[in-house]
């Protein structure tokens, strides 16, 4: 019989997230909207300097990847997302602007275009690769898994 772990990613259409709540859910949407390359990216007529995994913006910017209408619930969430290792954020209070790294990326790709290429942050073009293991520290939590999250 075939080892069916035999990869530890699994690709996920960006044009097809899963609906619903969790932090899974979440991280989902917000890695979908990553930056799929190293470049510049602009977000509400700033220009920003952003690495693959990264965003930058502002938290309406955020709040709308999310879903939610509260900065209270955007920030929560990447609160939670922080401290369970999945990403990493910056506020800047002055400026307001917002950049976070999701911290399990995978990027294959050569060539020129790979280095200096365009930049793309949407939710409906390519793939989402997630790691096998992602919700595992989500079981070692007895985290209470919601739709999204399955």
């Amino acid at each position: 019989m075939k080892c069916l772990q035999k990869y530890n990613w699994v690709k996920l259409p960006r044009n097809a997230l899963p609906t619903g709540k969790g932090l899974m859910g979440a991280w989902m949407r917000l890695a979908s909207r990553a930056a799929f390359r190293k470049g510049v990216a602009s977000y509400c007529g700033y220009e920003n300097a952003v690495e693959p995994g990264m965003w930058a913006g502002g938290i309406v910017g955020l709040k709308s990847i999310l879903g939610v209408r509260s900065r209270a619930k955007a920030l929560e969430a990447l609160d939670k997302l922080a401290q369970l290792g999945y990403l990493t954020y910056e506020l800047d209070k002055e400026t307001k602007k917002l950049t976070y790294q999701i911290t399990e990326w995978v990027v294959q790709c050569s060539g020129k275009e790979c280095s200096d290429g365009a930049v793309y942050t949407t939710d409906g073009y390519g793939f989402l690769c997630l790691p096998r293991n992602i919700t595992e520290r989500l079981v070692e939590r007895h985290y209470k898994f919601e739709e999204a999250d399955a």
